[in-house]
């Protein structure tokens, strides 16, 4: 049986926010020092300082670069530009997890107030404001601000944060467009991006009128399974190949309890949701199951449950209504239906025998 752990699984997903012993695995990239670097995926090139502050180091989190980033640091002066993949959720999303993120490190900012409101900006190159921008004033010393900027850039995502012993949140809000200009944008791919919007809490909270139950029926584990994996490769390429982007949901935040993260749902969705971890843009997508009622004349309604990370979707038992967060982490303490990769030229599709025996 192929078993994950939420422990261990948490801890790999929730990386950045969490202390180093629990982190994925990170490692060094190769850069020359004083030279600028190129991710090799995104293309995005930074400069060996920037605002005056060198580059230390270029680094990964798990493997094939689909989550870099680049580390500039002057004595308590630290600037970090991270560029990875976007699998799931939106701008909105994730800069409010970062947002969160800030707002809860009291160990090394102490008080944290909001100083600049997230508000949009139009990143280089780039026709809409697509981008979200944010500040705030810290009390712990060496720190007097820190602040914020994250934007689109094709498939992938580029999150810049400064902190300053110097310079309060307002004055580094106003440095970012001398930051952002000085990254090297033309050789990114060029794609138009949707105008941003900070996220606000949803009108009406999710309600879980009915407990979910995990599906027990052999032959709907078997057929979900199966097609798990094929459907997380298929929408990936699919979504790849549009020639027309498929229409740009607005987020909102759920109000309710989440055991890690937050909760965000698409256009006010009362049927789906984003679990969304730290600001890494991991996290568990939790949506009907379109194809199994189809699939099976009379079968009734499941949700899918399906983790996402840089480079691979897995995918687990299906629930019988539509699970309260607390139950999907629950869920990934359990065996996994399948695996995909959602990363490369090759799809490899991985399905836990265990649930082929009513095959």
């Amino acid at each position: 049986m192929k078993r994950l752990l939420v422990g261990g699984l948490l801890a790999t997903m929730l990386a950045p926010a969490l202390p180093a012993t629990a982190q994925m695995q990170k490692s060094e990239l190769r850069a020359s020092a004083g030279k600028p670097y190129r991710f090799r995926h995104s293309k995005l090139v930074v400069p060996a300082t920037l605002d005056g502050i060198p580059r230390t180091s270029i680094e990964q989190f798990g493997t094939d670069e689909l989550d870099v980033f680049a580390r500039y640091a002057r004595d308590s002066d630290l600037i970090t530009v991270y560029v990875y993949r976007k699998v799931g959720g939106a701008v909105p999303v994730w800069f409010d997890r970062a947002r969160a993120s800030i707002e809860g490190r009291s160990e090394m900012f102490g008080t944290v107030t909001p100083s600049v409101m997230p508000a949009a900006f139009t990143p280089p190159g780039q026709a809409n404001a697509s981008g979200l921008v944010g500040g705030w004033t810290v009390t712990k010393p060496p720190y007097r601000g820190t602040a914020l900027a994250l934007l689109p850039m094709g498939d992938w995502l580029v999150k810049t944060r400064y902190s300053s012993t110097t310079l309060d949140g307002p004055a580094l809000v106003a440095r970012m467009p001398t930051l952002l200009a000085a990254l090297d944008w033309t050789r990114t791919p060029a794609a138009t991006a949707p105008a941003a919007a900070p996220v606000t809490d949803c009108a009406t909270p999710l309600a879980f009128p009915v407990t979910a139950q995990v599906v027990r029926d052999e032959k709907m584990l078997s057929m979900a399974a199966l097609t798990a994996g094929l459907l997380s490769s298929a929408a990936a390429r699919a979504s790849a190949k549009l020639a027309t982007p498929a229409p740009v949901p607005r987020w909102c935040r759920d109000t309710g309890p989440a055991p890690v993260g937050g909760v965000y749902r698409p256009d006010a969705a009362m049927d789906r949701y984003l679990l969304a971890f730290s600001d890494s843009g991991r996290g568990v997508w939790v949506a009907p199951d379109e194809l199994g009622p189809l699939l099976s004349e009379g079968s009734s309604p499941q949700w899918s449950i399906q983790l996402l990370d840089m480079g691979q979707t897995t995918a687990f038992p299906p629930m019988t209504a539509l699970p309260r967060p607390d139950q999907v982490a629950t869920a990934l303490e359990g065996p996994m239906l399948s695996s995909t990769t959602t990363w490369g030229r090759k799809t490899q599709v991985n399905v836990n025998s265990d649930f082929m025996k009513g095959s």
